[in-house]
């Protein structure tokens, strides 16, 4: 039922293309939607699937998940039973073919239930299958998206994806990658080298995109990108990192000692890998806003809930000015930021430029999360503090989204950078 509403908001997206033609169809998806009542039918619908999966399959067991480390691989499951597993990629390849300001509603809801559900999500989505999606060949994406779009195998395994940019010596300096990619001497094989960092899924991928040197004179122009399986000889994992928050998740270094890959996985051409691991993380940070998003919503739900239960001075606590002014703050925050995602995501299906849009959204949206994560416990008072209650997991899960897939800092740097080069062309 629940993978037919996106079967169903596919098709409709679709016929949107096929009635009205290609210019009117992309005027109509250029729209600024305010609300989620505003919304196409086929986004409502999508929301409305992911709001209840949250509440029913996430929300209860996001704190057990948590304490214990544990892969959801259930949960996972039913994201891929639902079509949000190839959420972006074309029914062609097994996807769900839809838009990324569907991804951004679903990542939101799906976030509010299981903030770690909500990365698992984002980067099998936007970091493993889009390059290999938007700049593969057909046969890379039958081999290595299609797979991957509807990733529950027979034996009921399931194939996840991962993404290797940040190293232990570079995190925000994706250009001073040290490993190495070497052509044999045959030519037919690449012969990888190096370790990265701080990768999401590490542990359940069997697939990653990874980002090598091909030629260190180059400097950042000298960076490939290539499709490595996980099960290649030479391929090795580190050990689960123990993280501050989205605990359910594993994060680990990838080791690659001599891996040796047929020439055919480079994705691109030779040299471009810089510009495709920019151009994922433009649409990856949309995915990142759409987390922080739902991070924020389900603190503010457990704020505004526990405030209109606890009695103080003979009232609810929600009838005191002190508290009404943080949950006014809370919800200014997460609003505004929700219209910054949605716009870059729009902005996205409409092909046009988004980079800019896309690191406000992000930098809104992750601060956004933090302050309604802090401001959740204040209201909780000692409540918040213990794990009895979800405030203190949102205030883990949180602070993340300030630093992976591009710092706070360096989202200043790319919306700074695009402003100067504006005014330096006028």
């Amino acid at each position: 039922m629940a993978s037919a509403v996106l079967s169903n908001a596919s098709r409709r997206l679709a016929r949107q293309h096929q009635k009205f033609g290609t210019a009117i169809a992309s005027k109509l998806a250029a729209r600024s939607y305010l609300t989620h009542s505003q919304l196409p039918e086929e986004h409502q619908m999508i929301h409305d699937m992911c709001r209840k999966f949250a509440d029913e399959e996430l929300a209860p067991h996001a704190g057990k998940w948590d304490k214990e480390h544990t892969f959801p691989e259930a949960a996972v499951k039913h994201l891929a039973e639902l079509g949000l597993m190839g959420l972006n990629v074309d029914d062609e390849y097994g996807g769900s073919g839809l838009d990324a300001l569907a991804y951004a509603i679903a990542m939101e809801e799906i976030s509010r239930g299981c903030a770690s559900v909500g990365v698992i999500m984002s980067a099998h989505n936007s970091l493993y299958l889009y390059p290999i999606d938007a700049f593969g060949t057909p046969e890379q994406r039958e081999q290595w998206v299609a797979p991957f779009a509807q990733p529950i195998k027979d034996d009921g395994t399931m194939n996840v994806g991962c993404f290797g940019l940040s190293e232990p010596g570079n995190g925000s300096d994706a250009g001073a990658a040290t490993t190495t990619a070497t052509l044999s001497d045959d030519g037919t094989e690449w012969i990888i080298n190096g370790t990265k960092a701080w990768i999401t899924n590490a542990h359940e991928a069997s697939a990653a995109v990874v980002f090598a040197t091909t030629d260190k004179s180059q400097k950042h122009k000298g960076i490939s990108a290539f499709i490595v399986p996980m099960d290649a000889d030479g391929f090795s994992l580190g050990a689960k990192e123990d993280k501050l928050g989205i605990r359910a998740s594993s994060t680990a270094n990838l080791i690659m000692d001599n891996v040796r890959i047929s020439k055919d996985m480079l994705i691109g051409e030779e040299g471009q890998g810089f510009k495709i691991a920019m151009q994922t993380l433009d649409g990856g940070r949309i995915g990142v806003a759409g987390q922080a998003l739902g991070i924020a919503s389900a603190s503010i739900d457990c704020a505004v809930k526990y405030s209109l239960e606890r009695q103080a001075f003979g009232k609810p606590i929600a009838s005191l000015q002190s508290i009404q002014n943080k949950i006014s703050a809370m919800v200014v925050a997460r609003d505004s930021a929700r219209l910054l995602t949605w716009r870059a995501a729009t902005l996205k299906d409409n092909k046009q430029k988004f980079t800019r849009e896309a690191a406000m959204a992000k930098l809104a949206a992750s601060e956004a999360a933090t302050m309604c994560a802090h401001q959740s416990i204040q209201i909780l008072g000692g409540m918040g503090y213990v794990s009895d209650m979800p405030a203190e997991r949102h205030y883990r899960d949180a602070r993340i989204t300030e630093i992976y897939e591009g710092t706070s800092e360096i989202q200043h740097l790319v919306i700074a950078g695009d402003v100067i080069k504006e005014y330096k062309g006028m």
